[in-house]
């Protein structure tokens, strides 16, 4: 009788080679998937940082567009543009609501492609500071010497004045609606302000900052950039007339001096037309040439002030008694007063000088509408990503 044999032990080395295999398999997959995951991954916060380094850059790119506009622009637009930046495109834009707006809504888009799409949005604002915020404004002195009124038009409840300095207002009836006293955080002092239209009379608006009005004139100042354009182009020199007409394309009037030699000195043209900039290198403003003139009073008791705007390195404006005046003065480094005295005038629009001196009877009118017209120092803000 044969003996029994054992079975072979080749199909239980066999389902262990095999569960070995199945095992490396599994892991080998797990680990590719695992790579391949960390490789998306990765890709994908690529995507993310890149484009959110793209979509800062528009931002940066229009901001840098908007500070670049002249200080009276009219431009509500720009872009959009297309760029790119390390390999991802991006698009940016900026709008504001109207030509005077002082505030500008801005949005950058990257988009990135490589392995995946992702895009990031990001939005901003950015806004400027009224070049004219008041009726009247003195750097260092501002004196109304008796029976002033401050108010406004076509908007009522702004005639406000304001000072670095000090503020004197005499007179049983004078009258103002608010007072602003800037530099408040170094000159803390109520006694700042003197007189009838002070603190109890008017509202009282104190305000840490200077109103840094002597910027404009200082070597990179909008005042003594548009003055050293011109210069480059040649000789400036003195007006002397009884009329000036708008640039069709806006552009900006150079002189040494400016003297409106008419007592009824027109802005020609229409309202529609661009506003008349005139830059004054150093020399003497004169505005009329004789009691109860009349300087771009083109509508009786509202007057387009805009019209006639007057940026001047110089130290002295002047006016005559008894006149009608509209025009926007920005004369940081000028006492504005009086040809000889200075009684008893209406003037329309704002002045802002380095000091406002007059003997009385005053009547101030702030045009609301040169709210409009920025400071030029665009400042970002709000931003965020969507």
């Amino acid at each position: 009788m044969s003996g029994s044999r054992r079975p072979s032990g080749d199909g239980g080395s066999m389902m262990v080679a095999l569960m070995g295999i199945l095992m490396v398999t599994i892991a080998v997959t797990a680990t590719m998937a695992m790579i391949f995951t960390t490789q998306q991954s990765t890709r994908k916060d690529t995507r993310f940082v890149d484009t959110g380094q793209a979509s800062d850059a528009g931002i940066q790119q229009a901001y840098f567009a908007i500070d670049s506009l002249s200080v009276t622009s009219t431009a509500t637009a720009i872009g959009p543009t297309t760029a790119t930046i390390g390999g991802v495109t991006y698009v940016y834009r900026a709008t504001r609501p109207s030509s005077t707006s002082l505030q500008w809504a801005l949005t950058s888009t990257a988009t990135k492609t490589t392995s995946g799409t992702t895009s990031r949005t990001v939005t901003a604002n950015v806004s400027a500071s009224p070049l004219f915020p008041v009726t009247a404004f003195a750097d260092t002195y501002l004196n109304f010497s008796g029976n002033n009124v401050a108010v406004s038009y076509p908007v009522t409840g702004y005639g406000s004045v304001g000072t670095n300095g000090t503020l004197d207002l005499s007179g049983s009836s004078t009258h103002v609606d608010a007072v602003n006293l800037y530099d408040w955080s170094n000159n803390h002092d109520p006694a700042r302000c003197t007189g009838q239209g002070c603190p109890g009379s008017a509202a009282t608006t104190t305000v840490n900052t200077p109103l840094n009005i002597a910027q404009a004139t200082g070597s990179s100042g909008f005042i003594q950039a548009q003055i050293d354009a011109c210069r480059a182009a040649g000789p400036l020199s003195a007006f002397v007339g009884d009329h000036i007409a708008p640039k069709a394309d806006g552009s900006p009037y150079c002189f040494s001096s400016f003297f409106a030699d008419s007592d009824n000195f027109v802005v020609t043209g229409s309202p529609s037309d661009p506003p008349v900039r005139i830059f004054v290198d150093g020399g003497d403003v004169t505005l009329g040439n004789k009691n109860h003139s009349a300087v771009n009073y083109d509508v009786a008791s509202s007057p387009s002030a805009g019209r006639l705007q007057i940026y001047t390195t110089g130290s002295t404006v002047t006016m005559y008694n008894q006149s009608s005046l509209a025009a926007a003065v920005y004369a940081p480094n000028a006492s504005c007063t009086g040809v000889s005295s200075n009684a008893a005038s209406d003037f329309y629009g704002s002045m802002i000088c380095k000091t406002i001196d007059n003997v009385g009877g005053w009547t101030f009118h702030y045009d609301t509408r040169l709210g409009g017209i920025g400071d030029g120092a665009w400042r970002l803000k709000q931003y965020t990503e969507r």
